[in-house]
């Protein structure tokens, strides 16, 4: 009641300084008839009222939001929990084996078509798996309740004499914001929770048609637009090999599950890195195709509408060979089109590209020239080098002209809309630390950016000054921009052709896999993989080490540099011994099958 009591008079006494006490009223009042004063009076309570009671309905509302916010993330956390539970006390009520969970993919496949081993078996063995792996590392959002019921009606058709289509009873997961009848897609958005897909996404029902079996969805971070992998409903999810530290994003959750042996092929997104990065940083294989070659539809956007760069899907697994045996179906027979997308672009597998056995001339890099890269990033490409002309390929130096200005041009296009939908998105919910700064940036004019410049990391500029679409206020500057990156196409691939590439090495990061705290400071470091969605180029990921101690030693003596970010990647690498160390295959649009090979012959030379 004290309490009350002392901020009722302090109201109170504050409202009459204002209106009847301070100097301007008192002034007013010499100068003018007591009516006009009363009307002034008046009229001044009049606007203070209708502010105030403004003011006062909107934090109401506000604060009504966010209870409905917390309450719409408990009851659906409370949810996935009990299914979760339910799932856990079917498969221990099982004589469950986790052993085919060991198997190399080509290997299960075969004893899944050969009947030594049934879907419902081989799906309970991953899904067990995968529930230990995500109560370690927290990579699952949800799981496919009906997984099971249609793993028994592959078996009970099998049994029946059924045809077996190719990838018959294989489990596969999905990134969050694959579309699956009847669950959410939320991209860490609390706005988009109870919104269940209504139809699956065009890769699902081409993968099911294959014989596949969807079971779980996967974590991302909020909105997708990070490489860290933590969003305010399902939490922050660790990497495998280090749980202090990023399993990259925003195909984190993937990642890491198909990386701890939880699930043999994953389906994600990428349109600055999201699927590349996580498969370098956890240490697996992936490919990012060109755009319209493998659909996007029934995927859910942060950029809904966005022209100029798109967002593309991916495949990852733990095998060059699962990833090329994936796509090659996807392809063939028009897979995607007849079930499930009628606008891709009418490109079959070429299977010629893929089996010639011609020697290849590949162009490599060990930085980009804009972001200098860790001793060990640069010690994976001199290895993959090396065992490509030891199998006799041809290797010359490339450099990726501009990569600063690509980096500007990209985030200036890509949230060409000042990032209205996505903080139209975002406006009732809790932010993501991740996310902080760059929402922060958004805010701030281009003008103001200039201004600090001077004071800034170098290396952050390109980013910073391109958030928020600053320079792109109107149609035809966004027209203009994406002119200007088409003739930087042109100019590229120049450059490709005047050096006779069939494919391209370089890293796709500064460094191995980041700490999870320090993920919202190294944006710059997306030049590596945003480059080629600017391009639109098919890229593969495939390991080549990991990090070790004498990369470790030459990071003190070698990687010196005044930059603030660049100091940041060194005192991040630092603990990083163990950490995977993977490469970009790089080629030309359309070219898929040509970085399959390349992945191939390079993991070939790998193993022996």
């Amino acid at each position: 009641m004290l309490v009350e009591n002392v901020l009722t008079d302090c109201i109170f006494n504050g409202v009459r300084y204002v209106f009847f006490k301070n100097p301007f009223i008192q002034t007013m009042g010499s100068l003018f008839p007591d009516s006009s004063v009363y009307m002034l009076k008046t009229t001044a309570v009049g606007f203070i009222v209708i502010y105030v009671t403004r003011y006062t309905t909107k934090s109401i509302g506000n604060i009504w939001q966010n209870w409905l916010v917390k309450k719409t993330v408990s009851q659906k956390l409370k949810e996935v929990c009990r299914n979760k539970g339910r799932l856990e006390h079917d498969l221990a009520s099982v004589n469950q084996t986790n052993s085919c969970v060991e198997l190399e993919i080509s290997v299960l496949l075969q004893k899944l078509q050969d009947g030594h081993l049934s879907c419902v078996e081989v799906l309970r063995a991953y899904q067990a798996k995968a529930l230990e792996i995500t109560t370690e590392y927290n990579c699952i959002t949800e799981f496919i309740l009906e997984a099971e019921e249609w793993a028994k009606k592959l078996d009970d058709d099998a049994a029946l004499g059924g045809k077996k289509g190719p990838l018959h009873g294989l489990p596969f997961s999905v990134k969050d914001n694959v579309g699956i009848i009847g669950y959410d897609s939320t991209i860490g958005i609390s706005r988009f929770l109870n919104q269940p897909s209504t139809e699956d996404a065009a890769i699902v029902i081409a993968l099911k048609m294959l014989g596949a079996i969807p079971f779980c969805k996967t974590n991302i971070p909020q909105t997708n637009m990070s490489f860290g992998c933590s969003n305010p409903i399902w939490g922050l999810t660790m990497n495998p090999w280090d749980k202090e530290r990023t399993p990259g994003g925003s195909t984190g959750g993937e990642a890491c599950l198909i990386a701890a042996g939880g699930s043999p092929i994953g389906i994600g997104s990428d349109i600055g890195g999201s699927v590349r990065l996580p498969a370098a940083f956890c240490g697996i294989y992936s490919i990012k195709p060109t755009t319209s070659r493998i659909s996007m539809k029934g995927f859910r956007k942060v950029a809904v509408a966005n022209v100029g760069v798109a967002s593309v899907p991916g495949i990852m697994a733990r095998d060059s060979q699962t990833v090329v045996t994936v796509t090659k179906l996807l392809l063939n027979d028009n897979h995607l089109q007849i079930h499930g997308d009628p606008d891709l672009l009418p490109i079959p597998w070429n299977e010629k590209m893929f089996s010639e056995k011609r020697n290849l001339r590949i162009g490599y890099y060990e930085d980009d020239g804009f972001f200098p890269t860790t001793p060990g990033i640069r010690r994976a490409i001199q290895i993959a080098k090396a065992k490509l002309e030891a199998s006799g390929h041809e290797l010359v130096p490339f450099l990726p002209p501009r990569v600063e200005y690509v980096l500007n041009s990209f985030i200036s296009i890509l949230t060409a809309d000042q990032s209205r939908y996505l903080l139209e998105a975002l406006s009732n919910d809790d932010i993501d630390p991740v996310l902080k700064p760059t929402l922060c940036a958004l805010s701030i004019p281009t003008f103001v950016k200039r201004l600090v410049r001077p004071f800034f990391s170098a290396k952050l500029m390109p980013v910073y000054l391109g958030l928020g679409g600053n320079r792109i206020r109107e149609t035809h500057q966004l027209w203009s921009e994406i002119t200007k990156k088409n003739l930087y196409k042109e100019e590229f691939l120049s450059h490709w052709r005047e050096q006779k590439l069939d494919l391209c090495i370089g890293p796709c990061f500064a460094c191995p896999a980041p700490r999870s705290v320090d993920v919202s400071k190294l944006a710059p470091a997306l030049s590596y993989t945003s480059l080629y969605n600017f391009l639109d180029f098919p890229v593969g990921i495939l390991p080549i080490d990991k990090e070790n101690v004498e990369d470790q030693a030459k990071l003190e003596v070698e990687y010196k540099y005044s930059d603030a970010v660049c100091n940041l990647v060194k005192a991040t690498t630092k603990g990083a011994t163990g950490m995977p160390l993977a490469i970009q295959m790089i080629g030309l649009p359309y070219q898929e099958e040509m970085v399959l090979r390349g992945m191939e012959v390079l993991d070939a030379a790998m193993r022996q």
